[in-house]
């Protein structure tokens, strides 16, 4: 199995009951995402915005400018939230990929790993009055100190880089990039 797949499987299997959660207390109880007819022409893109919060702090945070970072200790999960939303011209696709770097440490040994991550992407479809969704997202768990090392490995830290890219249904578009400082593993 490549670390594609394997990283891969740990964004959408690795931690499903706390995504659950997580989106569960975010959201309170399900609301239906409002919706707006799709106008002749709109020359805004649509905003975006990466949300992070710490499962372990409970710490929120909201990242509104292209191509920032921030620090993501070894021994936290974070989940990264990719927010778009147009008031005008609805959400018509977010996808979001990247890639991963790291190193694994043992007894002086190094073994750097280096790898694409599955793209994720949804496509909000107009409903039957023509009308289509204004927000849409897509969900990130960073937790690498805990996994991709071999037992009695040590995560040695890395850098994850995150690219969303929103299209709005009158042609509009946006990109953000965010960067993931993933520290270095301490001790055991």
């Amino acid at each position: 199995m490549d670390g594609k797949v394997c990283h891969s499987y740990l964004a959408r299997f690795g931690v499903p009951g706390s995504i659950v959660v997580l989106g569960l207390s975010l959201i309170g109880c399900p609301q239906a995402i409002p919706r707006v007819p799709i106008p002749g022409s709109d020359t805004s893109p649509p905003t975006m915005a990466w949300q992070t919060y710490n499962m372990l702090t409970k710490e929120r945070g909201e990242i509104m400018k292209d191509g920032q970072s921030i620090d993501v200790p070894s021994d936290e999960q974070y989940v990264v939230t990719l927010a778009v939303e147009d008031l005008n011209s609805g959400v018509k696709e977010v996808t979001m990929s990247g890639n991963v770097q790291y190193a694994c440490e043992q007894g002086g040994q190094v073994e750097n790993k280096k790898f694409p991550l599955e793209t994720q992407e949804t496509k909000p479809t107009p409903d039957q009055e023509n009308k289509v969704p204004v927000r849409a997202a897509l969900v990130y768990a960073v937790e690498f100190g805990k996994m991709g090392c071999k037992e009695n490995w040590m995560f040695g830290g890395g850098k994850l880089s995150l690219v969303g890219k929103a299209h709005n249904f009158v042609g509009g578009a946006e990109m953000r990039t965010l960067h993931v400082n993933l520290k270095k593993q301490l001790s055991r």
